[in-house]
């Protein structure tokens, strides 16, 4: 008997392996992808009620990075499900109203007693991170 002769059996379960572990890893790949391909929506920057936001990092209109004051670091902007926001600091407050449309990825914020609006592109969206670009720059928020 020929000692070098392997049944095709042998080759046709190797190949079959292989497929079915390429398989799998496509499908994890896949799997793990499609959570950061997920369209950002409205509840994510309010939460069931509401969520407060606190600037990270921020950014100028050339790029630079821009240092976050002291009094900055104080600064949140608490966003509620009906549409209002309020932005809190030591020594100011507003409030006003949001849209989000998830489909421009923009955000406006309407203050009260004002024709004044902040529109932002919605650069990228999280349940913990957002950040935020308009003409004046970037500003990366953290949910508190």
């Amino acid at each position: 008997m020929n000692s070098n002769y392997k049944p095709k059996t042998m080759k046709l379960l190797t190949l079959k392996n292989y497929f079915t572990y390429l398989t799998l890893f496509i499908m994890l790949v896949l799997a793990s992808c499609q959570d950061k391909n997920k369209t950002p929506t409205a509840s994510m920057i309010s939460g069931d009620t509401s969520k407060t936001w606190k600037a990270t990092r921020e950014t100028n209109a050339a790029g630079d990075k821009d240092k976050i004051t002291g009094a900055e670091k104080s600064e949140v902007i608490q966003f509620y499900a009906n549409g209002s926001f309020s932005m809190r600091s030591s020594s100011q407050n507003a409030s006003g109203k949001w849209t989000y449309d998830a489909m421009a990825r923009s955000l406006v914020l309407q203050f009260v007693g004002s024709d004044m609006t902040e529109n932002f592109q919605v650069v990228s969206l999280t349940e913990d991170e957002m950040k935020l670009q308009s003409p004046s720059g970037t500003m990366n928020l953290e949910a508190e």
